[in-house]
């Protein structure tokens, strides 16, 4: 995970933690944790190959 990604996954966490996610906030942190999990997937597949 990069320092970007950190930083807007705490944000997120934050928001969400307080209760007033949105929608577009809802759609940030499925985007974000499909790039986290892409990114650890691509990890595993060079460390098979």
């Amino acid at each position: 995970m990069s320092p970007a990604q950190l930083k807007e996954l705490q944000e997120l966490s934050h928001i969400f933690s307080q209760g007033k996610a949105d929608p577009k906030q809802i759609h940030q942190l499925s985007a974000l944790l499909e790039q986290i999990n892409c990114f650890g997937e691509d990890d595993k597949a060079e460390d098979n190959g």
